[in-house]
């Protein structure tokens, strides 16, 4: 047999030795693989050979039994190293009450809290793994670079409700904490009306109001107009409109382990616990509700939502009134 021009002495050796465990047994065989002209008619021949059949029964077995016994010892390495636990927390959903329950249910473990050590996102895997609960106001692609495996979950709120209590939230802040702590939204809620807060142009405070529920969901996106979303390191050259926002929360609000809303908050708490494989010791306890007086937090009438005080909360959470009547759908 002449020798093809496609395909070359070792390269038949190899596929001898991939699929069939051995060289070729003689030089016979070297022109037999060498006249395929490709590796790819030469895979076939040896697929479709009789030695290779028969030593495709002999080894399944034994495949099986590997694959089984290491299925096996995943299920109890993931005994030993429980999954970690990721909070992803929404500002004013109830966040709180779930943090202290984490705490209570996991003494002695290690927690990441974001206002200590930062966002999960900017750091390697190496540093994030000895930690079991992360907790903070992240985003979801800081949740997602926590090392698997672990169980992200989140809360939901109705957007207009949300804002308002972030709004009563900041305000009520005392003026001497504001100024240890050089709280700048705070100083600029506690001086501004509801529709005042709602039209300011300060930087942060867009982030924290116009469809932050959606940006926080779809990734470290941040407001730049009426509808135009970007993140830090884009830029406006990087900036997407709003329904591609949408739908990059969609798909990561897919991803998430266990969502929940704040208004179904006790209903939805065994769900929760099952997802994060935590007990369910009962009822969450009520904290920084709009009630709590504190060395922080002094009381102080809510404002009245004035028309034009609706409309802004309309316009500010389009999106996030749109991403969360779609996630109820799926959560009924």
């Amino acid at each position: 047999m002449s020798k093809a021009v496609g395909i070359k002495r070792e390269e038949v050796e190899l596929a001898y030795r991939l699929l069939l465990g051995r060289s070729p047994e003689n030089e016979a065989a070297y022109e037999y693989g060498l006249s395929a002209g490709s590796i790819k008619i030469l895979r076939g021949w040896l697929l479709d050979s009789p030695e290779f059949a028969h030593a495709l029964q002999r080894d399944t077995p034994n495949l099986l039994r590997r694959w089984i016994l290491a299925e096996m010892r995943q299920r109890e390495a993931a005994k030993q190293h429980p999954p970690r636990i990721v909070f992803l927390h929404i500002m004013k959903t109830a966040g709180t009450s779930l943090r202290t329950r984490l705490e209570e249910l996991l003494p002695g473990e290690r927690f990441w809290r974001r206002e200590e050590q930062g966002r999960p996102g900017d750091f390697p895997a190496e540093q994030l793994s000895p930690y079991r609960c992360f907790m903070g106001h992240f985003n979801f692609a800081d949740a997602w670079n926590v090392p698997e495996p672990r169980r992200i979950f989140t809360v939901l709120r109705e957007p207009r409700a949300r804002v308002i209590s972030l709004y009563h939230f900041l305000a009520r802040h005392r003026p001497e904490v504001i100024e240890a702590r050089k709280l700048q939204t705070a100083e600029i809620a506690r001086c501004s009306s509801l529709l005042e807060f709602l039209r300011h142009p300060d930087p942060e405070i867009r982030a924290s109001l116009q469809n932050h529920i959606t940006c926080t969901i779809a990734g470290d996106f941040r407001p730049i107009g009426p509808n135009l979303y970007t993140t830090p390191w884009e830029g406006r050259r990087g900036a997407i409109g709003g329904t591609a926002l949408l739908r990059l929360a969609l798909e990561n609000l897919r991803k998430i382990d266990c969502v929940i809303s704040a208004e179904r908050l006790e209903y939805d708490r065994p769900r929760l616990m099952a997802a994060i494989g935590l007990p369910d010791p009962g009822p969450f306890s009520r904290e920084n509700t709009r009630d709590s007086i504190n060395d922080i937090l002094e009381p102080r009438p809510d404002s009245e939502v004035s028309q034009e005080a609706q409309t802004e909360l309309y316009r500010l959470t389009e999106l996030d009134r749109m991403l969360v009547r779609l996630a109820n759908i799926d959560l009924r």
